[in-house]
């Protein structure tokens, strides 16, 4: 406990811009720490901020917190989604001439669904001449949000006011109390889910929003670090896909350091690994700390602002930390979801991807594109559910772990084998494994003291808890079940299975995907044809296999 207490006390602050195009968004983090967050060729060309840009601030007594400028172009929107998920606080830009523009209250609606509950309003331009009626057009613009009594700062390019009395105003809402109202997720008590700082300590997360090579170093991902310390030679992976790597450097703000804590902004040195290898939503975290999901019970809001309703299986775009994912929604409790309603859902995802509980997430329909809700991850290893079930026992088993522990006994596995720990230690093991599991004889190896071992494993294997692939490969029945999933899905959207696909959706080698499909080949779901595989059974045979084995 003390120790999690001290990492607070480390901890970081991250303020956010957000805001319309050209409101001066750039300029004003530049004012505030000569920082040009423009790094983009095109950037400078067009004037507008394309990726997020990053920088620092220092304060008077030498600390600092992080700043993230996010483009406020619309067409820029997922990027902004992609460097809003680990903001603290909320600088909101309003250009005096102008006043609220579109992206402006789309930029407030995001921020309040990621839970970001402080903040300040600060106009820009001031020296210009103000549009009519502006005071009252800000005053209900924050009318009922989380800023609503925030802060008001006039500042100017021109002549520089402003910029001291923003410090001042950003220094009091990072040091305003041990812990920010951001960490509450501001979810209801009744959730009772470990929050996004609410993780064990030792357990670092790193969501990579850039990727880039540097002659003589190699692979360097970024991001902003949510959970833990981060340190040289941690054991890391990433994830989704379960893959280690090790950490060969690391910086923070252009500095080589030892450790990074939470809220700052890194940048790891990854060696082994091409930057083709990686992409942009994956996530560094310590080994052993995430499963993947493609299925997710979450609590949903969707804006009141909203023109639209969400019916039972509509696809949406998911951003969720810097991923960009798209899903299905699936409504227990009704048909349809309206604007400003609020329920637990599913969420069905057609890639593999990696949360824990208590983290936030955006949605946006899929066509046309725009922004209907968020919410908070309860559950990020849902299983199936059937409509009408009801959502407060969906709320209940997600948080406590309940549901968990009753899908991987499967309902086969006998009581007494279930309580052995033994059992406990191999089923974590081939769940955490994922679609890589280790080769038997080395879990012969691990578990060579434990007399029952032999025992316990015949009884996972011969009750279905433990899939035989081959003599040499066991996989976890959930673990084999996300990959029938997925095999399924390409059926779907393809009319064919190929190797190659199959293996870059699960982020797997060649060699794993190859076993899972002739596994499936073996269990008459798939067949060989033309180069690929297709499902040997028509598609409601396949999904009454899937939903029941």
């Amino acid at each position: 406990m003390g120790h999690e207490k001290d990492m607070e006390e480390k901890r970081y602050r991250i303020i956010g811009t957000a805001g319309h195009i050209d409101h001066g968004k750039t300029w004003l983090v530049k004012a505030l720490t000569g920082t040009d967050t423009d790094r983009l060729a095109e950037e400078k060309r067009r004037g507008i901020t394309i990726e997020n840009g990053f920088a620092f601030l220092k304060f008077p007594d030498g600390r600092e917190a992080g700043i993230i400028d996010v483009p406020g172009h619309e067409k820029f929107i997922k990027n902004m989604l992609a460097g809003a998920g680990g903001i603290d606080i909320a600088m909101v830009v309003i250009a005096a001439d102008e006043g609220v523009m579109p992206q402006t209250r789309e930029h407030l609606a995001i921020l309040s669904l990621l839970g970001i509950r402080k903040g300040v309003i600060v106009l820009t331009k001031g020296d210009l001449e103000w549009k009519k009626g502006l005071d009252q057009e800000i005053r209900e613009f924050a009318e009922g949000t989380f800023l609503e009594n925030a802060d008001v700062v006039v500042t100017s390019a021109v002549d520089g006011r402003g910029i001291e009395e923003l410090r001042r105003v950003l220094w009091k809402l990072c040091t305003a109390g041990k812990t920010t109202e951001n960490q509450n997720l501001s979810r209801k008590e009744d959730d009772s889910c470990t929050g996004r700082m609410g993780t064990k300590a030792s357990a670092f997360r790193l969501p990579i929003d850039r990727v880039f090579s540097l002659k003589g170093f190699g692979t360097v991902v970024t991001g902003t670090l949510l959970d833990g310390s981060l340190g040289l030679n941690y054991d890391a992976m990433l994830y989704p896909r379960a893959e280690r790597v090790k950490i060969r450097g690391i910086q923070v703000h252009g500095q080589e350091v030892s450790e990074a804590v939470p809220g700052q902004r890194v940048a790891v040195n990854l060696p082994g690994i091409g930057k083709e290898q990686i992409s942009r939503g994956e996530i560094l975290a310590t080994a052993g700390s995430m499963e993947g999901t493609m299925i997710a019970d979450v609590r949903l809001q969707l804006l009141k602002s909203g023109q639209r309703t969400l019916k039972s299986g509509t696809r949406v775009h998911l951003y969720h930390g810097a991923a960009e994912l798209v899903c299905k929604i699936i409504l227990f409790d009704r048909e349809v979801l309206k604007p400003g309603e609020e329920a637990v859902v599913q969420l069905r995802m057609e890639q593999m991807t990696a949360m824990k509980a208590g983290d936030h997430f955006v949605i946006r329909f899929y066509s046309p594109v725009e922004t209907i809700g968020g919410g908070v991850v309860l559950n990020p290893n849902g299983g199936k559910r059937k409509k009408r079930q009801n959502a407060d026992a969906v709320v209940h088993c997600a948080c406590t772990g309940k549901e968990r522990k009753k899908a991987h006994a499967s309902g086969k596995i006998t009581e007494e084998i279930c309580g052995n720990s033994v059992f406990l230690q191999l089923q974590e093991l081939y769940l955490k494994s994922g679609f890589m599991p280790p080769l038997t004889d080395e879990v012969k190896k691990v578990f060579s003291g434990e007399r029952d071992f032999s025992e316990v494993f015949f009884a996972m294997v011969r009750d279905g808890v433990l899939v035989r692939f081959d003599e040499k490969h066991y996989m976890h029945w959930e673990i084999r079940q996300k990959a029938l999933d997925m095999a399924y899905l390409l059926y779907e959207e393809k009319g064919m299975i190929q190797t190659g696909e199959f293996r870059d959706r699960l982020g797997i080698s060649r060699k794993c995907a190859i076993i899972l499909l002739e596994r499936f080949d073996r269990e008459r779901i798939t067949v060989m044809e033309n180069g690929g595989r297709v499902l040997k059974r028509n598609l409601q045979q396949a999904d009454r296999l899937r939903r029941g084995f």
